[in-house]
């Protein structure tokens, strides 16, 4: 029987590509073998659809993506409760002060969304399969699908540990019983490892053929990355002190990375195998020689750190994988900016925002805010003080509360507001999110032009920096934290420790959504800090610090949506359903 494939198929896909038609009500059909007689139409009707999903699942939504955990669990975002605004029934409070519950939407819908893509490439794959015998073409793209699959696999992996590998459209999640993250961990990096041969040279993260598509070097990152976190990914969690190796002991309220415990995590990643390019290395070789490879590919620093988050940042050398980002095209929003700035702020610059989240105290020590030595890349990343008159063409917005002039108190941010406090302090309380420039030519709210970056080559020079220091070569390791110290005009250190390799990356690599991740593997993820101890005062919807002895909550709870739908699946240990 000939198939016929209609062409509301492409005008979904296509919104992924600016060359194509947009037409919403498109008439036409037409047959199988017509919809994969050349390159570009097998990549059309088999690829481009799923890249469309990265913008929702990964970075940029309000709530539901995984930006959204990596942030507001760690030391470095909070979104406070100013006085009934942004207290959503305890679920921010409960998220920063680490009491994960699977009945929050939240974390189903980030499911739900990873594997809605999962799903999606394991259908083109085996489409893929069937056509590549009469389109040889197709080859390639199911190395890039396989890659892409692996990747929202990685992101599984990170965050709920133990999750069901279904690889074929045949399967379905309700069906299968979960594996074991180490499973996990050896699927996605065998799966890299066989692709990264097969895929393009060609640049990612600028307009071209392969604009916002996986090639080689962000195959490369990806690897990296696993092979950075592979002493967390290789334990299997099968009790609740499964990760009790990674718990901090530092309760003072500094925060500080332990020597002693980094010793053991080091430790760990010489001790485990990866082959990449048919080469087995430890963990941290293996991060090593993929930050090289990116390197031979023509990936380097750009001289401002300020040109990775431009407008026009698809021109930049430095931004290995982005989302793509227009008002007319892609209309993917980001909602870190409408989020975080105070309402006359926003409203000045001629648009709506929600004055919400904002970086905790903790982040704003840690660059120095106020003193002699603070951080260049504080003024980049976040509004403080009166600095946005830049953004509102030179005026002081009043606050809307009282007769004060709007100015943002880095300093002055706490979990709940107490109804006595000042009514300018609650409302502007915490630095605010900027890094990237103001898109002033947008026609719609969060619709910017900037790429919204998802990796860069900064980060993987403080990878190889910390892969280095683990190794043992701290010269080597110093070298590399002063590329980017240098490159950002914040001096050179002298010396290095891993606490400072964990407050370089803080600064570095603010409010692009890594942290969690990078406390967990630095032994810090439990740890009191000056916003979040016990005894802080929360809002009586939100439960009491959960001060995690055991190491239980460096992975999320299985949502409880998805263990009512499969019964094969059990809840990661320390969790109570």
């Amino acid at each position: 029987m000939k198939k016929y494939i209609y062409g509301c198929l492409i005008a979904i896909i296509s919104f992924a590509l600016p060359s194509c038609s947009l037409d919403e009500n498109p008439k036409s059909s037409f047959s199988e073998e017509d919809a994969f007689s050349n390159s570009t139409l097998i990549y059309v009707n088999s690829v481009a659809s799923l890249y469309t999903a990265i913008g929702s699942s990964i970075y940029g939504d309000a709530d539901n993506c995984v930006h959204t955990l990596q942030e507001f669990t760690s030391d470095e975002s909070i979104i406070p409760g100013r006085q009934g605004d942004w207290v959503d029934g305890g679920k921010w409070q409960n998220m920063f002060m680490h009491n994960f519950e699977s009945s929050v939407d939240t974390y189903a819908n980030i499911w739900n969304r990873l594997y809605k893509v999962i799903g999606l490439c394991n259908s083109s794959i085996d489409l893929l399969t069937a056509v590549k015998q009469t389109n040889p073409a197709a080859e390639s793209y199911i190395y890039e699908v396989r890659a892409l699959r692996a990747i929202y696999y990685y992101y599984a992996m990170d965050l709920f540990a133990q999750v069901p590998l279904v690889i074929s459209s045949d399967e379905s999640v309700s069906d299968v019983s979960q594996s074991n993250r180490s499973e996990v961990f050896k699927f996605v990096t065998e799966e890299l490892a066989d692709c990264i041969p097969h895929l393009s040279t060609d640049p990612s993260q600028n307009n071209g053929e392969y604009y916002g598509r996986v090639t080689k070097a962000v195959a490369y990152m990806y690897m990296a990355k696993c092979a950075l976190n592979a002493p967390v990914y290789t334990i299997d969690a099968t009790s609740p002190t499964s990760y009790k190796a990674f718990v901090g002991d530092d309760l003072s309220g500094e925060c500080k990375a332990s020597e002693t415990l980094g010793a053991a995590v080091s430790e760990r990643g010489k001790n485990i195998s990866m082959k990449v390019d048919s080469t087995s290395r430890n963990a941290w070789e293996t991060v090593i020689y993929c930050v090289n490879k990116i390197k031979s590919l023509g990936y380097s620093l750009e001289p401002k750190y300020a040109d990775n988050f431009v407008v026009t940042n698809d021109n930049s050398t430095e931004n290995i994988f982005t989302r793509p980002d227009d008002d007319k095209v892609y209309k993917i929003q980001d909602y870190n900016l409408i989020r975080s700035i105070h309402y006359n702020h926003a409203g000045a610059m001629g648009y709506s925002s929600w004055n919400g989240a904002c970086a905790t105290v903790r982040q704003m020590r840690i660059m120095h805010y106020g003193e002699q030595d603070q951080d260049p890349r504080l003024s980049l990343n976040y509004y403080t003080g009166t600095d946005y008159t830049e953004d509102t063409g030179g005026k002081l917005v009043n606050d809307g509360a009282t007769s004060k002039d709007l100015e943002y108190l880095p300093l002055a941010v706490v979990l709940d507001f107490p109804a006595e406090a000042d009514a300018h302090d609650v409302k502007c309380a915490g630095a605010r999110f900027k890094k990237y420039e103001f898109d002033k030519s947008s026609s719609i709210i969060g619709d910017i032009n900037n790429d919204l970056v998802i990796m860069r080559y900064g980060d993987a020079v403080l990878m190889k920096a910390e892969a280095e220091y683990r190794l043992g070569d701290k010269g080597e390791a110093l070298i590399d934290v002063n590329l980017i110290r240098d490159r950002a005009g914040a001096g050179e250190d002298k010396e290095i420790t891993l606490d400072a390799i964990l407050n370089e990356r803080a600064a570095e690599l603010a409010w692009e959504g890594l942290r969690r991740q990078d406390q967990i593997r630095f032994c810090t993820f439990t740890q009191p800090t000056a916003d979040r101890y016990t005894g802080v005062k929360h809002n009586a919807s939100a439960g009491n610090y959960n001060n995690d002895t055991q190491g239980y909550t460096m992975v999320f709870p299985i949502p409880y949506s998805i263990i009512n739908l499969n019964k094969n699946m059990t809840q990661n240990p320390g969790y109570s359903k």
